[in-house]
């Protein structure tokens, strides 16, 4: 009994390693870095880590998550990182293909200025 119980989990677990390795991988929006905030026009927190993006001078797009191709593309990225679209909170941000529920606005402007000042070239 011992032995079948055994080979059963080892059969489980070869089954999701399998699965993890095959499943489709989150893919970069583009080819350069990049910083998208998903959110409410209505959402404070939105609309703080907006606000905190413009003073910080980094340019970013934002994804209305009313409109539903937008929340759709959202949830299958959010799937893809492995995150639950069932209930999160407001803003969701896409800092170069890393997926933060309502991150500290204060690291993603940090982490965004890191991001940006390492892919500038320097001007002669």
């Amino acid at each position: 009994m011992k032995k079948i119980i055994a080979l059963v989990l080892i059969a489980a677990a070869g089954y999701k390693a399998w699965g993890h390795f095959t499943a489709p991988k989150l893919q970069p929006l583009y080819d350069h870095p990049y910083v998208v905030v998903y959110g409410r026009e209505s959402c404070g927190y939105t609309q703080q880590t907006i606000n905190d993006l413009k003073r910080a001078r980094i340019e970013f797009e934002f994804g209305d998550v009313d409109d539903p191709a937008v929340a759709d593309e959202l949830h299958s990225r959010m799937k893809l990182a492995g995150l639950d679209v069932s209930y999160y909170l407001l803003p969701v941000v896409d800092l170069n293909n890393s997926i933060s529920i309502r991150p500290k606005n204060r690291e993603l402007v940090g982490q965004a200025k890191q991001l940006f000042n390492k892919s500038s070239k320097p001007v002669t």
